[in-house]
């Protein structure tokens, strides 16, 4: 039960994904300007290479690069003591020294690396138990690659693009996001607590496959930078990143500080045992076959912190987003397991944090690809065959130039039940409509007046249907 959830979460319970491999070797110039170093680790899914020692000359710099692909990191002399270099991705990385104007006075030596073991995570007993000791997957596993949605869910695929993978310390994992247009990122107290953590924690936007099951898209990793605020109790830390303008492309969320409803349908955007970004958007444990909020308030690590939810998570979702259906915006941070699983309400979080925003609630703005453009449809056109799951949508546009006469619009025939909604001027949503007949079947009418406006038609699957005619008349 939720009330299981106030199990202590400790770091050392963070799924990890790597290896350390001891590798002491110290580099020597050989009398030549540049110097490398090859490192080989079979299998591994990156290596992520420890210095101890990290003194270059003026003039000098190390680049790491992978032979394989254009993954490479540069460091200048402006580093001095040991340095935990960025991951490079794949089994093998090359270590490249320009030695500079007095190479002499130059130290490099690395003692160890991390190798990056994605397999790792399977054979680990409390990643189902999301961090709390509890199991965290809620029925059926329907956490999803998010290019598995970019079809049937495009808004919620574009807005997740604001989710990064946390590798902290070489090794550990965790989910974080995107939060305002400015450099503020959220995850969770018990993923990174301190800013020496912090420093050591890789930031990778954009882990994703590029179609659902398929091949893995390119990675923009960036390092943690300055904790603004952390809290125990309410299990958040908000921080900055370094090299911020790489990451113009991708969404940032809004916040929703009211207090979270019974029923209001979420999502939850996440990196659960490190795998590429996944979506959980639907739940066997509803009768909506939806993830929704089915606790408004529980306890945490504090009384009524919390609300709870059987959309599922893993471990390594620690610090997702637990966003609404309908907005977009995020109303909980997650953070416990428990099935029901637990989210810290932002309602408790924003006081904390909203001097960081001129005590402004952040507005999201989505970033990537644009969902695919509505289908335009004329006046007197049938579209037969339409078929839909559950919770899809199929969105048509009547334009302005069509509407000089009233306009009937109309679902038929089919198996399964249909639910047609209209608008005039913009896309409607389940709360924000002109027409929305709302019976049983699949067979509904909207009667549109005369209107300069184009007409925005949708058809929202309430449970699966075929078949489906629409007709404009």
């Amino acid at each position: 039960s939720s009330t299981q959830a106030t199990a202590s979460i400790e770091k050392e319970s963070l799924p990890t994904i790597a290896d350390k491999v001891i590798h002491p070797h110290s580099l020597t110039t050989h009398q030549s300007l540049t110097t490398h170093y090859p490192i080989h680790s079979p299998g591994a899914s990156f290596i992520k290479v420890h210095f101890d020692k990290f003194q270059l000359s003026k003039g000098g710099s190390v680049t790491l690069r992978s032979p394989h692909s254009n993954e490479s990191i540069t460091y200048d002399s402006s580093e001095n003591g040991p340095l935990f270099a960025r991951s490079i991705n794949g089994d093998s990385v090359i270590v490249e020294w320009k030695t500079g104007e007095h190479p002499d006075q130059a130290q490099i030596s690395i003692d160890y690396f991390m190798a990056g073991n994605e397999s790792a995570t399977l054979s680990q007993p409390n990643l189902a138990a999301d961090n709390s000791g509890l199991f965290s997957t809620c029925g059926i596993n329907e956490r999803k690659d998010v290019a598995c949605w970019s079809d049937s869910h495009p808004e919620k695929v574009a807005w997740s693009s604001a989710v990064a993978r946390l590798l902290i310390d070489g090794r550990s994992l965790c989910t974080a996001w995107r939060v305002g247009p400015n450099n503020h990122m959220i995850t969770n107290n018990h993923c990174v607590s301190t800013a020496s953590e912090l420093k050591n924690t890789e930031v990778w936007f954009n882990y994703q496959r590029t179609t659902c099951g398929g091949s893995l898209d390119t990675t923009v990793k960036v390092m943690g930078d300055q904790l603004l605020s952390t809290d125990y109790t309410l299990d958040y830390t908000l921080f900055t990143v370094a090299n911020f303008e790489q990451l113009g492309q991708f969404s940032y969320l809004g916040l929703d500080n009211s207090e979270p409803s019974y029923g209001t349908g979420i999502y939850i955007p996440q990196h659960g045992a490190g795998n590429p970004k996944e979506l959980a958007i639907e739940s066997d444990q509803n009768g909506s076959g939806m993830c929704q909020i089915d606790i408004a308030s529980t306890n945490g690590r504090g009384a009524n912190t919390d609300t709870g939810y059987f959309c599922d998570t893993i471990g390594g979702s620690s610090g997702s987003p637990v966003l609404a259906s309908e907005s977009h915006k995020v109303i909980a941070l997650h953070h416990f397991g428990g099935c029901e699983n637990q989210g810290v309400k932002i309602s408790k979080i924003w006081p904390q944090v909203a001097p960081f925003f001129d005590n402004q609630l952040p507005v999201g703005k989505k970033g990537g690809t644009p969902p695919p453009q509505d289908g335009v449809i004329q006046r007197g056109q049938s579209i037969t065959g339409i078929t839909l799951s559950k919770g899809q949508q199929k969105r048509f546009i009547l334009p302005a130039s069509e509407r000089q006469a009233a306009v009937k619009i109309s679902i038929t025939s089919g198996q399964g039940d249909a639910d047609l909604y209209t608008l005039s001027g913009n896309p409607p949503t389940k709360r924000v409509f002109d027409c929305r007949p709302y019976q049983s079947g699949s067979n509904e009418q909207c009667l549109a007046e005369p209107n300069a406006e184009d007409l925005h038609i949708m058809i929202d699957a309430y449970s699966n249907f075929s078949d489906v005619t629409l007709q404009v008349e």
